[in-house]
C-alpha cells in the first residue's frame, strides 16, 4: 500500500499534466493545461484505474451545461467501463493522471453546469480496466454541452499512458 501512494505521489509531483487543446469558436477552454502525457507503468491485467479527463472552462460569455463526456481513443489492452464526475473542491485541486478504483468509489454523474468565463470545480473521469499487454494511450476527450439551445460536441486533448510493468 505504501508503495502504492508513493508511485501515486511521484506520478503527481513529477508534473506529468493531461494536456488539452481547443480552438475556433468552441465554448470550452483547453489552453490553460500544460503539454504532457501522465500515466502509470505499473498495471497488471485486471486492475481498474480512474483517469482524469480536462477540467471544464468555459471561454464564452454565456453559461454552458456539459451533458456527456468520453475517451474517443482507447487502445487495445484497455476498456472503459464507466465515467463519473468529480469534485476538485473538496481534493485540492484535480486529480492529474490515474488513480486504482477501490471498493469505497462512488459514481456520480452529470450535467455540469459551468458559468460564463469560468471554470468548474468539478471534472469527468473514466473507469478503465486493464484486459491485455496496452498498446498505445488513451487520447482525446470528447464533450456534448449545451449552450443557450444548441448542443455541441467538442473535443479537448487528453493523454493517458498505461503500462503493464512490475507491481508495487
Amino acid at each position: 500500500m505504501r508503495h502504492r501512494r508513493r508511485a501515486l505521489f511521484a506520478l503527481l509531483t513529477v508534473g506529468l499534466l493531461t494536456s488539452c487543446s481547443g480552438g475556433g469558436d468552441t465554448a470550452l477552454d483547453g489552453s490553460s493545461q500544460a503539454a504532457g502525457v501522465a500515466g502509470y507503468d505499473h498495471a497488471q491485467v485486471g486492475d481498474e484505474y480512474w483517469v482524469a479527463m480536462p477540467p471544464l472552462s468555459n471561454k464564452t460569455g454565456k453559461p454552458l451545461t456539459v451533458l456527456d463526456a468520453e475517451i474517443v481513443h482507447v487502445p487495445a489492452g484497455l476498456r472503459v467501463t464507466g465515467y463519473r464526475v468529480e469534485d476538485s473542491a473538496g481534493s485540492g485541486g484535480y486529480l492529474i493522471g490515474s488513480s486504482p478504483v477501490t471498493a469505497t468509489d462512488d459514481v456520480r454523474t452529470g450535467p455540469i453546469r459551468v458559468a460564463a468565463h469560468s471554470q468548474s470545480d468539478l471534472y469527468y473521469e473514466a473507469r478503465v480496466k486493464v484486459t491485455a499487454a496496452v498498446h498505445g494511450d488513451l487520447t482525446d476527450c470528447r464533450f456534448t454541452y449545451r449552450q443557450g439551445s444548441a448542443t455541441h460536441h467538442q473535443d479537448l486533448g487528453c493523454d493517458t499512458r498505461i503500462r503493464l510493468g512490475k507491481p508495487l
